[in-house]
């Protein structure tokens, strides 16, 4: 996986590597350890969800701060999305 912090501090952009074979493809979308390694400190990753969209649908707007504040992990299976991200800081 390939892991590349945006301008945003604290906001990166994850792109897997899709392995090829005769049977298909395999991809690993998420890896604690690499993840870990390139931030330089722990992840407690604690829920995933996955949503399908039809063309042209806004997904939501979040703002969090606090005890409530949770970090994002947007994947794109097929087509593509637009993701804002603001920092407020």
């Amino acid at each position: 996986m390939k892991i590349k912090e945006t301008k945003i501090k604290g906001c990166y952009l994850l792109s897997p590597e899709v392995y090829y074979d005769q049977r298909g493809s395999f991809v690993e979308t998420y890896n604690k350890r690499e993840f870990e390694k390139c931030l330089g400190r722990r992840i407690d990753f604690v829920q995933d969800n996955q949503s399908i969209s039809k063309k042209g649908a806004l997904r939501g707007l979040h703002f969090q701060k606090g005890k409530y504040a949770q970090a994002k992990l947007v994947r794109v299976v097929k087509g593509e999305v637009l993701d804002v991200v603001v920092d407020m800081r």
